[in-house]
């Protein structure tokens, strides 16, 4: 059995789609309207769009700058070594089955053995002497075994570990550098945040001084509209795409300076890891990065033109 379509709901469902459609061409209108107020102040504008990218490429060029440290410390930490001193007096074959039995552990990557003879001339070398060991009767260096951890795996289990070996007389880690590193990082992390947070509010409030001088450029437009019956909703729309408008620009603006920046660093920053051994470059900031800060740019410009408009609003009808 089929049944009718009642008209009503067919009048229903066309009057439905005819407010949908005018409320699109309304928006439609004021987006691109804000558009066109933008474009007649373009010294004011461009003023503020560079206000606006300088205030948001400072937290998200020390997010960049918090990324790359942290990578490096990681791969520093990775490349770390450990020294292994073994008891005086250990001969070749034992050491060499000590180094058999350390290179097997899944917790080690490399084992590199530095015979007595061999840190002495190195020793020399440092002191600057052309022969230290003439100047001793017995070589008093020990075996060291320089012991580098495998990623992915706990370095105290491993230093237990090794001082449970026979032979094994201490294990020296100088780890002080990567903790400052560590701790560098967590500074720089809450500066990061905190600026981020400032520097938010001061987008919401240099665009809502914007708007606030636009609206005093046409505050007689503003009352014959109200006068008229234009509702605040009608009256407040084109503001908000304005100060829209300078959120979603100021961020692609901040982004593209510190992407600019990036770029004329990422050379310089590859010759210089290449002393190293690495050919890494800088890292970028990453779409969600990106998102983030055009989008939340757009929105506290949203807010800020919200409250100077409705301010505004609220002294013309009390």
């Amino acid at each position: 059995m089929v049944s009718a379509r009642s008209p009503v709901s067919g009048r229903e469902t066309a009057g439905g789609t005819a407010a949908l459609r005018a409320w699109s061409r309304r928006h439609a209108f004021s987006l691109l309207s804000s558009l066109g107020t933008i474009a007649r102040h373009p010294l004011a504008s461009l003023m503020t769009f560079g206000v606006l990218a300088f205030a948001l490429a400072l937290p998200l060029a020390l997010h960049v700058t918090l990324t790359n440290v942290e990578r490096l410390g990681q791969q520093w930490e990775r490349l770390d070594t450990l020294s292994v001193f073994l008891h005086p007096g250990l001969e070749t074959p034992e050491v060499d089955r000590l180094v058999s039995r350390l290179s097997a552990w899944p917790q080690v990557l490399a084992v590199d053995p530095v015979s007595p003879d061999q840190g002495l001339a190195e020793l020399s070398l440092q002191l600057g002497l052309s022969d230290a060991g003439g100047l001793l009767a017995d070589n008093p260096l020990p075996w060291v075994l320089e012991v580098t951890p495998a990623p992915g795996f706990q370095r105290e289990a491993l230093l237990a570990r090794l001082h449970e070996e026979d032979g094994v007389s201490s294990v020296v880690v100088d780890l002080q550098w990567l903790e400052r590193l560590d701790a560098m990082a967590e500074v720089l992390s809450r500066l990061v945040n905190l600026l981020a947070v400032l520097l938010a509010l001061g987008v919401a409030v240099i665009i809502g001084n914007t708007i606030r001088l636009d609206i005093q450029n046409r505050s007689e437009e503003i009352e014959v509209m109200a006068l008229v019956g234009a509702t605040p909703a009608f009256i407040r729309r084109p503001f908000l795409y304005t100060g829209l408008w300078y959120g979603l620009i100021g961020g692609i603006l901040a982004w593209l300076l510190v992407t600019a920046a990036l770029l004329a660093l990422d050379e310089p920053f590859r010759n210089l890891s290449r002393t190293y051994a690495e050919t890494a470059g800088l890292l970028h900031p990453g779409r969600e990065v990106l998102a983030l800060v055009v989008g939340g740019s757009g929105l506290f410009g949203l807010i800020g033109s919200w409250l100077v408009v409705g301010q505004h609003l609220r002294r013309i009808d009390p």
